[in-house]
């Protein structure tokens, strides 16, 4: 399966964006992420987990403390050209849940989340279900 169904308008932050912009732009667009971006290219992600773990537990104050003191940088990304399977792989190996989605440029163009990912495989399944579930011939599958 292509991961073209992932492409989305992103939401983007600047590094010297507070973090407490950064939690109201999340609330806001009802978002878990926000993509730090050069020229379109993806430099960096701030998740909600990296405002929490890296700021609020830190003790920081969100007024003073900037997106980019809490932010990965280089991303690790998913090409619009490859597969489901690809982007499993990355999340599954690198121990995340969100890939910023590429074209052939590098510019971002999406994020697929692991919450995406299971609902489509969710959905698959639930189809496998239906389909044996309404076979015709319970003898065929013997």
């Amino acid at each position: 399966m292509s991961l073209d169904r992932f492409r989305c308008t992103l939401v983007t932050i600047r590094a010297e964006d507070t973090v407490e912009a950064a939690a109201r732009l999340m609330r806001d667009r009802r978002v878990g992420s926000l993509l730090l971006v050069r020229a379109g290219r993806p430099i960096g992600i701030v998740t909600d987990r990296d405002l929490v773990i890296r700021a609020l537990a830190e003790g920081r104050d969100g007024v003073r403390t900037t997106v980019g003191d809490v932010a990965t940088y280089d991303p690790i990304t998913v090409s619009v050209g490859d597969g489901i399977e690809t982007a499993v792989f990355l999340m599954r190996k690198h121990g995340i849940r969100r890939l910023p989605l590429v074209d052939e440029a590098g510019l971002g163009i999406g994020i697929v989340t692991a919450d995406d990912l299971l609902v489509l495989f969710g959905g698959e399944i639930a189809g496998l279900g239906e389909g044996l579930e309404n076979r015709t011939d319970s003898e065929d599958s013997r």
